[in-house]
């Protein structure tokens, strides 16, 4: 059984709550569109849904969608005359100000670039640029011309000589072919010498001087660096024993791990931006060659593979890096970084209008790519905005001002008003205060689905209300529904429930205190822990134990405003029960 003070109070609202709000519904809303364009008449007077504005009616009534009673629509007029929100304003500034101030402006445009993706990367050889020589018959090595790993050798230089028995029957062969002039066993034994591991350059030498050959040389195939050697003076060399390695390090690979989820958005020709902690200053622009089709089940990573430049051979093997990929690039509009102004009330910029005048103007960022930084609001491609300076112009009087009407919380809950409109979508938030609180009394868990309508509201009222200390209100209150959603334990619960309480406080005791009075909503304290719970007046219900509490007397005096919107919220709403909320 729920408790006797929520059951007339909240039953009907828990069921309109969890009913899902679809904002967006294409099909449900071209009805409600044609009803609203046929009653469109001048002077008429049209109502619509606090949680649903799309919908537009000519009379009073109930919204088809969640139930709740409808309010009466504002007209322009209406907006002008009763808007309390804060108001822009620009200043002047005169040219020779201005350049004392050294401000600089710049263009908003339009620029290709996408979201950043971040791993490290480890410096490997290019094993595109390796040269191996292995002995293909049995010999001795002589004439070893190098000798260390590191030995630096160019294309055509002679490396060592072998001396091998197969390798002498084999020349006699083919110099005996080569006076018989038959192509069939010349091109035979020919075919036996590179098989043999004889290079071209030496059977044209043998071809030239028309005797054999006792020590074979062998010469590098290519420019580089002795990597690997396994050779000494007059050292026997076995039927496939590798005897060096030439590496070329003008080019480098740069194997990079990427996590399993962000290897799907990288592709052969992703742009990535390389830098070297150890190496200041160096940074390098790539493309990704190559992307390994495996994942490593241990960390869950796969590797792609870039190709460097390595002129100065900074760039060593095994060496670290970091990289930044960027993925998704799309025209976004953008101006730079370094334009944006962040506050606690979000983010803005200082347009310029041309002719010494300056205005603040709110804008959301998005993705960052180097100096650039994309933003959305209101700003469009072309604008001219301050991208130096900014706080020189911020000491001028009337720009500060401005900047402080940007700034969240600046207006105080005494001088905020809301409509009957904005009161009946603000109670919402009571609705789940109170639905916490009859889940702890009678022991059922909260169901996420009743707590969205809230979280919703908060989205609605924000540009209204996004510069008021109502804002921090909502915030919070937001945070603490969240946590209720998440709950998993009484205790949670109850937490969620007091942070939750706590927020709305200021409010429901402070400006709106009439409003709530009138609804006869109660706030109760937990005399031990200090919690604080919303229930509909009657016999106090403590969610927080068995111990004992007080409820909250209301504030004797209220503001004649605040008479006045109470007033107005009364008159609106004549057949409302006890919380606007509850009748969704």
């Amino acid at each position: 059984m729920k408790s006797q003070f929520l059951r007339a109070a909240t039953a009907t609202a828990l069921v309109a709550i969890s009913a899902p709000v679809d904002l967006l519904a294409p099909l449900s809303l071209a009805p409600w569109v044609a009803a609203s364009k046929a009653n469109e008449t001048k002077g008429a007077v049209k109502w619509t849904c606090p949680m649903h504005p799309h919908y537009i009616a000519r009379e009073s009534g109930a919204c088809p969608i969640c139930g709740m009673d409808l309010v009466k629509l504002e007209t322009d007029a209406d907006k002008a005359s009763s808007s309390s929100g804060p108001q822009r304003t620009a200043i002047v500034v005169a040219p020779e100000t201005l350049q004392t101030m050294g401000v600089r402006i710049a263009k908003a445009e339009r620029t290709s670039f996408g979201r950043i993706i971040r791993s490290f990367g480890i410096v490997a050889e290019n094993e595109r640029l390796q040269t191996e020589l292995s002995a293909r018959l049995e010999g001795w090595v002589e004439d070893l011309r190098i000798r260390a790993v590191g030995d630096q050798v160019k294309q055509g230089d002679l490396l060592f000589t072998l001396y091998a028995p197969e390798f002498i029957v084999s020349q006699r062969d083919y110099l005996d072919a080569l006076k018989g002039r038959s192509r069939t066993r010349i091109n035979s034994i020919k075919t036996r010498l590179r098989a043999f591991g004889m290079q071209e350059r030496a059977v044209k030498q043998l071809e030239r001087q028309r005797e054999v050959m006792e020590f074979v040389p062998f010469f590098a195939d290519r420019d580089g660096t002795v990597a690997m050697i396994e050779l000494r003076p007059g050292s026997y060399a076995k039927r496939g024993t590798m005897m060096t390695r030439i590496q070329d390090y003008s080019q480098v690979w740069l194997k990079v791990g990427v996590s399993e989820k962000d290897l799907t958005f990288i592709r052969p020709g992703t742009p990535a931006r390389v830098t070297f902690p150890n190496i200041p200053g160096r940074e390098v622009f790539a493309k990704v060659e190559y992307v390994y089709p495996t994942i490593d089940p241990k960390t869950r990573t796969g590797q792609v593979r870039l190709v460097l430049d390595n002129k100065d051979g900074q760039l060593r093997p095994g060496a670290y890096s970091d990289i930044a990929f960027e993925v998704g690039s799309e025209q976004r509009l953008a101006v730079p970084s370094e334009a944006i102004l962040k506050s606690g009330g979000g983010r803005h910029v200082v347009a310029s209008l041309g002719g010494g005048r300056f205005e603040p103007r709110a804008v959301k960022t998005g993705l960052i790519s180097g100096r650039w930084t994309e933003i959305s609001g209101e700003i469009e491609a072309g604008d001219d905005i301050v991208v130096s300076g900014q706080f020189l112009l911020d000491s001028e009087s009337a720009l500060r001002e401005s900047f402080r009407k940007l700034e969240r919380l600046q207006l105080p809950l005494a001088l905020i008003k809301l409509d009957a409109t904005q009161f009946a979508m603000f109670d919402h938030f009571i609705d789940a205060a109170l639905y916490i609180h009859e889940a702890l009394i009678d022991g059922y868990d909260v169901e996420s689905k009743f707590l969205d309508p809230a979280i919703q509201v908060k989205t609605l009222l924000w540009p209204t209300f996004q510069h008021t200390k109502l804002a921090f209100v909502m915030e919070d209150a937001v945070k603490a529904i969240r946590k209720a959603q998440a709950s998993r334990t009484d205790s949670e619960t109850k937490l969620a429930l007091a942070e939750l309480v706590s927020a709305l406080e200021p409010w429901i005791r402070g400006r709106a205190s009439g409003h709530y009075r009138e609804k006869k909503v109660a706030m109760h304290r937990d005399a031990a822990s200090g919690r604080s719970w919303l229930q509909v007046e009657g016999k106090p219900l403590n969610p927080y134990g068995e111990g004992s509490s007080s409820q909250l007397p209301w504030p004797e005096t209220k503001s004649t405003d605040e008479a006045e919107t109470q007033k107005g919220v009364t008159k609106a709403e004549p057949s409302q029960p006890a919380m606007p909320g509850h009748r969704h």
